[in-house]
């Protein structure tokens, strides 16, 4: 399941969203880099701890982010091996996991880019014209797609141009 939620210019605030525009709740990822996820995700995407569980098998938190649940799992071992870069020893996810609305992408990226995320896509224009993706990497085989709505009608579009 891809999760989506808006992330407007300024202080990291998000609200939940489903692709379709219905609220959603959470999301979840499993990793072997805990600590270094948390930290990821709280100081690049702004999101904040409201909880952690250690268990016998690993240690479990959990995210927010304006109502947005991203929930982080620990794993001992790392996916499958890549013929890739030397160093890297987990297969990057095929599709993203979550998807962020975001008021300007090419600003995001560019933010993103200064603070050393990778970036897998530079910003384009959907096909359908409905949107201007790009998508980063998390700190290391998670996909995140971060998308910003293009107005065709000039109507009111509250988180793009």
């Amino acid at each position: 399941m891809i999760a989506a939620a808006v992330l407007p210019a300024g202080p990291p605030q998000a609200l939940a969203q489903s692709p379709s525009g219905s609220q959603s709740s959470s999301t979840s990822i499993r990793t072997p880099d805990f600590d270094e996820s948390l930290r990821w995700y709280q100081d690049k995407l702004g999101f904040r701890l409201i909880g952690s569980t250690n268990f016998v098998q690993g240690r479990n938190a959990v995210l927010e982010r304006s109502g947005f649940l991203l929930e982080i799992t620990e794993v001992d071992h790392v996916l499958q091996e890549t013929s890739g870069p030397p160093g890297r020893s987990a297969e990057v996810t095929r599709t993203p996991v979550i998807s962020l609305l975001v008021p300007d992408v090419d600003r995001e990226i560019a933010r993103l880019r200064k603070a050393g995320v990778e970036v897998l896509q530079d910003p384009q224009d959907e096909l359908d014209g409905r949107y201007r993706t790009a998508q980063i990497r998390d700190n290391g085989r998670h996909r995140i797609e971060l998308r910003e709505p293009i107005d065709e009608s000039g109507g009111f579009n509250p988180v793009g141009r």
